[in-house]
Order: C-alpha cells, then sequence, then structure tokens
C-alpha cells in the first residue's frame, strides 16, 4: 500500500487510455488487482477549466490571509487537486 498524491493517473481499459485528474488517497497493489482510493478523480473531457483556475486563485488568496495549522493544510490540498486538475486538462486539451 502506498499514498496517492494529487496529479495524473493514466489508465488503459479495452486498448483505450482514460486520462484522469486524482486527488490525494491511497493505492493497494496486489498480483491480482490494483485497487486505489481517491478523494477525486476527473476524467480529461470533465475538467472545467474556468471553475479549476478559479479554485486555483481561491487557495492562493487564502494563503495570503492569516490561517490556522488546519486550515491552511486544508487550503493546500485544495491547491493541490485545482492544480493537478489544470495540469490533466492543459496537457489533454480535450
Amino acid at each position: 500500500m502506498t499514498q496517492l498524491v494529487p496529479g495524473e493517473m493514466i489508465v488503459r481499459k479495452e486498448g483505450r487510455d482514460l486520462f484522469i485528474a486524482t486527488g490525494e488517497g491511497l493505492i493497494e497493489v496486489t498480483a491480482r488487482r490494483v485497487a486505489i482510493l481517491t478523494d477525486l478523480a476527473i476524467p480529461a473531457d470533465r475538467i472545467d477549466e474556468a471553475k479549476a483556475e478559479e479554485a486555483r486563485q481561491r487557495a492562493e488568496a487564502r494563503l495570503r490571509e492569516k490561517l490556522s495549522d488546519e486550515e491552511i493544510a486544508s487550503v493546500n490540498g485544495s491547491l493541490a487537486r485545482s492544480l493537478a486538475q489544470l495540469r490533466v486538462k492543459r496537457r489533454r486539451q480535450v
């Protein structure tokens, strides 16, 4: 078992690649299967670039405020998820 960080996952199914923006989670790999538990999984063609950009801007603005450690962790998580979506969307231009 290992930790999943926000980023891009490529799922190959029936000879086709599906590009997915992922959030934080866990991955378990065994001889028979791969299990993924994540708080975010959005296919590139379903990512709303404008909303992801707005979320990025809101998170960056919040980080300039005086926040508790818990709030900083939450905002950093939001920022990482929005950046992952933007990277996947802009790289794939679906």
